[in-house]
């Protein structure tokens, strides 16, 4: 797997999409928690009253806030993915593998560990972004609460399995780009919307849709210490159950589909 993944690495190094996407990726996360952190620092005393337990930048709360609002900007990890798998098709790579000994289960796996390096990679800026807003609050490092950067690893996971689904669903970038953020944007939001009203407003949607229950592990931090959410948080040993099952059947339907299609 080394020396494959070694060969993904010559693909990457210089392309410059990757460069770019991994890099806005690096400055939305900055950017979004620096606008949120300015805004708290600002607005005198509005965390205590909106929070109920103090500061969202200060340890431990700021291991979920930072978690949160990075998970918006977690298309650019997708991006990235779609963009790694549509090339192997729109320039035949895939094929000259096959042609040079690689098996099909091998080329899909490593796309696989690719997705899952990536999500190592976001979930360690999250890791320093934490830590950095949390010393420039003023607080004492402290572990407590550190779970949350592992729920956004599964987060950022899921988002980058998803996009790679799509990729070899549909095989060009502009297509997949367009399904992936117009999903995660609206879809993947009225839908569950949509099921909760038929079950009387119960979360019953939020365990259902992928990138839904992902972003389930992740609870707004500004509300949930002292202003009751319009509705019943999704119960986090849930989420995380559905998630692996997502993860499974994405590892499953990749391999599958990549082994039986027409190259």
């Amino acid at each position: 797997m080394k020396s494959l993944l070694a060969i993904e690495w010559m693909k990457v190094k210089n392309y410059r999409t990757f460069w770019i996407l991994a890099i806005l990726f690096l400055v939305a996360v900055l950017g979004i928690n620096y606008i949120s952190f300015y805004i708290n620092t600002e607005v005198d005393n509005a965390t205590a009253v909106i929070g109920g337990t103090g500061s969202p930048f200060s340890f431990p709360l700021i291991w979920n806030t930072v978690a949160w609002m990075s998970s918006w900007v977690l298309y650019f990890p997708g991006f990235i993915m779609i963009f790694l798998v549509t090339n192997e098709f729109m320039f035949k790579t895939h094929r000259q593998n096959i042609i040079d000994g690689l098996s099909r289960k091998q080329f899909v796996t490593v796309k696989l560990n690719v997705a899952l390096i990536i999500a190592l990679c976001t979930t360690v800026i999250v890791l320093l972004t934490t830590v950095m807003f949390g010393l420039l609050n003023g607080s004492s490092f402290t572990i407590e609460g550190v779970e949350y950067l592992g729920y956004f690893f599964i987060c950022s996971f899921i988002y980058t399995l998803f996009a790679m689904m799509l990729a070899l669903l549909l095989r060009k970038a502009a297509l997949s780009v367009g399904i992936f953020f117009i999903y995660g944007l609206i879809l993947d939001n009225v839908i569950p919307g949509l099921l909760r009203k038929n079950f009387n407003g119960k979360p019953f949607g939020s365990y259902i849709m992928p990138l839904d229950v992902a972003d389930g592990l992740l609870p707004i931090p500004f509300f949930k210490h002292g202003v009751k959410a319009m509705m019943e948080s999704p119960n986090t040993y849930i989420c995380l159950a559905i998630c692996v099952a997502w993860i499974v059947f994405y590892h499953w339907f990749a391999i599958r589909k990549f082994e039986n299609e027409d190259l």
